[in-house]
């Protein structure tokens, strides 16, 4: 399933988080998604791990994989991520599964 230009979403990712994610398209180092994780909370976290579910024209899951997104996530703020994943899909799901809060800012 080749990727769409349009395949941009904003998902829900867990309490406080979303994310956009779109199809890394011009990558060279195979299948990935690429996009922004925001928190709007106000409260920053670090060794924030998410997972990319690959879902297919009808929402079902083809694929998945997790990695950490860069650096720390600020409060209020946004953070990158890049996951390799399986293939292309129709749509992502980004979820948040692990976080630690910041103590301090």
């Amino acid at each position: 399933m080749a990727p769409g230009v349009g395949a941009q979403e904003t998902t829900p990712a867990g309490a406080g988080f979303r994310a956009e994610a779109e199809p890394d398209i011009l990558g060279r180092r195979g299948p990935a998604v690429v996009g922004w994780l925001y928190n709007d909370q106000g409260v920053g976290f670090t060794n924030v791990r998410i997972r990319v579910e690959v879902l297919d024209d009808a929402g079902q899951g083809v694929g998945s994989n997790e990695a950490y997104v860069y650096g720390n996530v600020p409060a209020r703020g946004r953070s990158y991520f890049f996951v390799p994943v399986p293939r292309f899909g129709a749509r992502y799901r980004v979820t948040v599964i692990r976080f630690d809060r910041l103590e301090m800012q």
